[in-house]
């Protein structure tokens, strides 16, 4: 399992010195980790008593339908890369296929699920650490203001992954097995709650206020817990030197600038669904054609993605493969609810606690990105793995052992007397 944590720990990395550094064309760490988890699956896969059942979860089907739509329009209209790109989209469909199997194949009790969640809240708050260091230097170099975020791309793709561990992070302080790993839970959300609020992205803001109402309506005390979230939360969001509330209530003239660039760019994606309905622009091209779809003028200065997921895929792939996406993120968050029912009835608290922070991570990541192309994340795609896995995990439900009816005393006392006198007769 180390490999595959190993895997975890750098997905929230796109520029990190270690994780992302190449060694060779194209090969870096996190592609070696992921060659060698990979071997490791099939060698565990050759172990196990029987295969997996991959396809038990709808989620599952619809995603791998997803990537159909996704290949076939890299295989037929190509891929028209733009300058340095930060993510290959067809490597990253690709890495999650085998993500998919290696989770599927490792993940086969809930001690494992746990675990694996443990170290993907870890390596969250571990890039949390770099984005408040980056912080601390931009401050001192550009003045208030500084957004971190470099080296997880930026505060925005940042937050997505964040957004996809904070409910996560939130189970597991409570069904963590010892005090120890509870500090370790608390520390992780807090460390990822100060970078999220030091990133000050809106659309994040947005996802996290929906997720955490959904997790708190889901709790025994919801009216207290609204009130402890409330009382912690808001003094931070105020009082921090930089917030998405603060972005909110008193934008600057960069804040103005980004959102007249986003609904520039949303028309000119709305522009490419309306000339492509039925097959999109060609998968990844979004950046790469944008400005011919731009009637204002303004997206020629700086083309850019759609910063919005939901509108880069129906402008790439066309509206069939949205459709097949929504149906993929909606299927995904009722089976885990379904999960979460399942496991409750039987017992399984630890598996149904996780569960339910699974469907938290899909609200706050779904609200997310809306506003950004998040949809490569990587830590939202192991949640969204992990949801096709938990189902597997619900203990069998056990046969009620059936037990014979007590024979009334009054029979077996009457039967011992009749015995005795068929014995006193035989002896006459």
């Amino acid at each position: 399992m180390l490999l595959y944590f190993l895997v975890i720990i750098s997905m929230p990395f796109l520029r990190h010195e270690f994780w992302n550094a190449e060694f060779g064309p194209g090969l870096t760490v996190t592609k070696l980790l992921g060659a060698l988890a990979l071997i490791y699956a099939l060698i565990y896969l050759a172990r196990r008593h029987g295969i997996p059942r991959y396809f038990a979860t709808p989620q599952a089907a619809l995603m791998v339908a997803f990537f159909g739509f996704a290949a076939f329009s890299w295989a037929s209209k190509g891929w028209h890369t733009t300058s340095i790109e930060l993510v290959n989209p067809i490597y990253m469909y690709v890495s999650t296929l085998i993500f998919f199997f290696i989770t599927m194949t490792v993940i086969d009790s809930v001690e494992r699920m746990y675990w694996s969640c443990m170290v993907a809240i870890g390596s969250v708050a571990f890039a949390s650490l770099y984005m408040l260091r980056e912080w601390q230097r931009g401050m001192a170099a550009y003045g208030e203001g500084y957004r971190p975020g470099w080296v997880v791309g930026d505060a925005n793709y940042f937050t997505i992954a964040a957004l996809a561990v904070i409910p996560i992070a939130f189970e597991l302080v409570l069904i963590g097995k010892s005090k120890l790993q509870k500090a370790y839970a608390v520390l992780c959300t807090l460390l990822t709650f100060a970078a999220v609020t030091l990133g000050a992205s809106r659309g994040g803001f947005l996802g996290i206020v929906l997720m955490v109402l959904f997790l708190i309506a889901r709790s025994r005390k919801p009216t207290r817990n609204l009130f402890v979230v409330f009382v912690v939360t808001l003094p931070v969001l105020l009082f921090a030197p930089n917030s998405p509330i603060n972005r909110f209530f008193h934008p600057d003239a960069g804040d103005q600038a980004s959102v007249s660039k986003h609904l520039v760019g949303w028309e000119a994606g709305l522009n490419m669904i309306r000339k492509n309905p039925l097959t999109g622009v060609g998968f990844g091209n979004y950046k790469a054609v944008v400005t011919r779809y731009d009637k204002s003028g303004e997206v020629r200065l700086d083309p850019h993605v759609a910063h919005n997921a939901y509108l880069e895929i129906a402008a790439e792939l066309g509206i069939p493969a949205i459709l097949v996406y929504w149906a993929f993120l909606g299927t995904s968050f009722f089976s885990a609810g379904k999960t979460r029912k399942r496991a409750l009835a039987r017992g399984a608290e630890d598996l149904a606690a996780l569960a339910l922070g699974c469907q938290a991570s899909i609200i706050g990541a779904s609200i997310g990105i809306f506003f950004v192309s998040g949809q490569y994340t990587r830590l939202l795609w192991f949640v969204l793995c992990m949801t096709m896995v938990m189902p597997l995990l619900v203990p069998a439900r056990t046969a009620p052992t059936e037990t014979l009816p007590e024979i009334p005393r009054l029979i077996l006392e009457t039967e011992d007397e009749f015995r005795i006198g068929e014995a006193l007769v035989e002896l006459r």
